[in-house]
């Protein structure tokens, strides 16, 4: 048998109906995995979309002047743990190196790291960031109900 995602009620009816018709004289051995998506497109666009947000907020109120690229890669190290190691150059200088990657985030990583940045704009930068139906929707399945 090929390998078999399941998705919907129908994949789980039609591995049900193999499994039910396999002969049973023979062994069989059967894995089933969870699989770790990378981080999904709509939570791409709204990572993206506050990031441009909070270069604009942070320019605007505090007269602070950074890239969203920059207040990215800032907003990351400060709020998602990375393992740093050292590096030494051949003359002996030795630097630590390492940050967490989102682009390798898979989607739970990916929804935390997104709680997390909303939570931190709101308490520290005076920022309430828009949740946008749409890309809601399309990250968590349901409307999330927020106080506004």
């Amino acid at each position: 048998m090929a390998d078999l995602m399941l998705r919907t009620e129908s994949d789980r009816n039609r591995l049900i109906g193999y499994l039910t018709s396999l002969d049973l004289s023979k062994p069989r051995k059967i894995a089933i995995t969870e699989v770790r998506n990378k981080r999904s497109d709509a939570q791409n666009r709204l990572l993206w979309m506050w990031n441009g947000l909070i270069q604009a907020h942070l320019r605007d109120s505090f007269g602070q002047v950074a890239s969203a690229e920059e207040w990215h890669e800032i907003l990351v190290a400060k709020l998602w743990p990375a393992e740093v190691h050292p590096v030494e150059l051949p003359d002996g200088t030795r630097y630590g190196v390492g940050r967490a990657k989102t682009r390798k985030f898979n989607t739970q990583q990916m929804n935390t790291y997104l709680e997390l940045l909303d939570s931190y704009c709101a308490e520290h930068l005076q920022l309430l960031l828009p949740h946008p139906d749409d890309l809601m929707m399309a990250i968590y399945g349901e409307r999330r109900g927020r106080a506004a």
